[in-house]
């Protein structure tokens, strides 16, 4: 299973998980139909199944801004006869939160694996993992037009996976003024700014160490860090970042996610700010029979207010087993985690405090 989103309907609150239904770049096939939608208890945070979606490999979704409309990833390499991927449009009802089918698009590459809206509701830009960066244009009742802007890095790096270039993150900076995206590929991490024409333009750009593997970002509450996680070699990286020019500034930290006896293959997968800013979370993801439970966990770092330097504050491994995806409910109070081998979602409740987590047995 992959990565869920909560919306908030009102007094109903609702989470969407999406899946592997079938093997594809980095995944691996589990059964399910598509998209599941759940209800939560706003009390206990529990997940009650309502509507399951049909859809091929729906492994990442998201609302827009508004949450009108949901939007997934279709990641194949052989969408409607052609080498590439979709995404998906649907409709969401404002009172069960469930979905219906608006239309879907070539994503102009192969493997779409993360996708984010910008504030107006306007454009959707993409990242396909064994393509380029992508727009789509939204259409007023939430559909998708074709691609209409594509932006190719090049390159690769040392690493086996780093044949060519990767894009894995395409993700709107907090004032929606611009994209930050990761290319594992290269080792990049860029900047861009979204034209009211839709296209894309380079503002700054930082090159992390080779091999690292680039995956997934994460902004601290005022902006003014933005945190990587490296699925390569299983670090995190702290960039220092000025939300008013869209300037990177240079590398404030990088840490592991691993012990330093550490002997497992390193592999890492999803990075969130829990929303108090006091609290990051990581998932290390390795899919290989491992010796140390490690291996499969999520790693919390305690946030320095002052500096964004991070400092180790625990690992999560209980019910775990390559946690591919989690999320955090908008309160704040409850985790959940996707195992992609486990086949399941576990919830956990977060400490305010330390940011410790203790599954609940849901």
């Amino acid at each position: 299973m992959s990565d869920h989103t909560t919306e908030d309907t009102g007094s109903t609150r609702i989470a969407y998980v999406g899946s592997y239904t079938r093997p594809a770049e980095g995944g691996s096939g589990n059964g399910t139909d598509g998209i599941s939608v759940y209800a939560v208890d706003p009390e206990t945070g529990a997940l009650t199944l309502s509507q399951v979606v049909p859809q091929v490999n729906p492994s990442w979704v998201t609302l827009e801004p508004e949450q009108r409309f949901l939007y997934a990833s279709i990641e194949t390499d052989d969408y409607e006869g052609e080498a590439s991927g979709g995404m998906a449009a649907y409709a969401v009802d404002p009172e069960t939160g469930h979905l219906t089918f608006i239309n879907e698009q070539s994503s102009g590459g192969n493997y779409p694996c993360h996708q984010s809206v910008d504030p107006s509701g306007r454009f959707l830009v993409a990242a396909n993992y064994g393509g380029p960066f992508v727009v789509f244009p939204i259409r007023a009742d939430g559909g998708l037009d074709p691609v209409s802007f594509v932006w190719q890095n090049d390159g690769a790096g040392p690493h086996p996976n780093q044949e060519m270039s990767h894009p894995h993150c395409a993700l709107f900076t907090p004032d929606g003024r611009f994209v930050a995206t990761a290319d594992l590929g290269v080792d990049a991490v860029q900047i861009f700014r979204l034209a009211d024409d839709g296209t894309l333009h380079l503002e700054s750009m930082a090159l992390l160490a080779e091999g690292a593997g680039p995956r997934h970002l994460a902004f601290s509450p005022d902006a003014s860090v933005l945190y990587v996680v490296n699925e390569l070699n299983a670090t995190v990286t702290a960039l220092a970042y000025n939300p008013d020019t869209g300037e990177l500034g240079g590398e404030l930290q990088t840490i592991s996610m691993t012990p330093d006896d550490f002997t497992d293959t390193r592999s890492a997968a999803e990075i969130i700010m829990h929303p108090s800013g006091r609290v990051l979370y990581a998932s290390n993801r390795e899919e290989t029979p491992s010796v140390s439970p490690l291996a499969s966990s999520i790693v919390a770092y305690r946030v320095d207010e002052e500096t964004g330097e991070l400092a180790l504050a625990g690992y999560t491994f209980e019910g775990i087993d390559v946690p591919r995806g989690f999320a955090i409910d908008p309160t704040g109070t409850w985790l959940y985690v996707a195992s992609q081998k486990g086949h399941d979602l576990r919830q956990y409740v977060i400490d305010g405090e330390t940011g410790a987590l203790t599954p609940t047995g849901e």
